[in-house]
């Protein structure tokens, strides 16, 4: 009678010691995120300015580094330290309907397939560790089918993905990565675009376009944001992660986003 008894007690104390084990273990593990956002920061390069700003975010970013300037190496191999934080993908200049500041060895649509093939490559060579492309400026490439799925295929065939910017309307790169079944993602908020002088305006100006990215990730589940290498716009994404995380938002690499 006794030993049944004792038996008893034990497996009540499994049961409680069970049950506590069971709360503790919902009280700590992690929340489902609201949505998930990445950052990726246009135009490294041309200098090493925000590289010390940069590593202090603590949060994955993708640095998207212009080719073949005097810096395009050294901010590559610089965000190498930051491990696996940092994400490397080549910002591949295409031609714009303007044409204002465009890079020498921008891709442009009068090119035939070779040269276009060429200047790929050279740019990929300038650029370590990358493991995808965006455009830089672009509205007129990405526009013109012949040229973008010439350059996807070749991203393809190199195992990159590619980051439209987005930067018309009529971008034919979804439909061409579509049906190559490329890996793909698309810009859904600017930063930084603005006249805004003003540093408070400005810093105000891009809060409100986090903002905004926030909303359309709890409302589509992720959003992608650009935006460029400017000191305030890096800051401001260092000072509001915090509240971003507060609303249920995850910080993740873009090549978690792309498709």
């Amino acid at each position: 009678m006794r030993m049944k008894k004792n038996i008893f007690i034990i497996v009540v104390i499994i049961f409680v010691i069970s049950g506590f084990v069971i709360i503790l273990y919902r009280g700590v593990r992690p929340a489902t995120p609201k949505g998930l956002v990445a950052f990726v920061i246009d135009d490294w390069g041309y200098n090493r300015r925000n590289i010390d700003l940069l590593l202090q975010i603590d949060r994955p970013l993708t640095l998207s580094i212009l080719p073949d300037l005097r810096y395009s190496s050294y901010v590559a191999e610089a965000a190498g330290k930051g491990g696996e934080l940092y994400d490397i993908i080549l910002h591949l200049p295409l031609e714009s309907k303007s044409n204002i500041a465009a890079e020498r060895n921008t891709i442009r649509t009068n090119m035939e397939e070779a040269k276009i093939l060429s200047l790929l490559e050279d740019n990929i060579r300038t650029v370590p560790g990358l493991i995808g492309v965006s455009g830089h400026q672009g509205s007129k490439a990405t526009e013109e089918e012949k040229v973008m799925r010439v350059i996807l295929s070749a991203l393809k065939k190199r195992g990159l993905f590619f980051l439209d910017s987005a930067t018309t309307a009529d971008s034919v790169c979804p439909d061409v990565a579509r049906d190559i079944k490329l890996r793909f993602a698309q810009r859904d908020v600017f930063l930084d675009l603005t006249d805004q002088t003003d540093l408070e305006n400005f810093e105000a100006y891009i809060r409100g376009q986090i903002q905004e990215l926030a909303s359309i990730a709890m409302k589509q589940g992720s959003a992608i944001g650009v935006g460029h290498n400017k000191r305030t716009t890096l800051k401001v994404i260092m000072d509001i992660i915090p509240e971003l995380e507060e609303q249920g938002i995850k910080i993740v690499p873009l090549k978690e986003l792309v498709r």
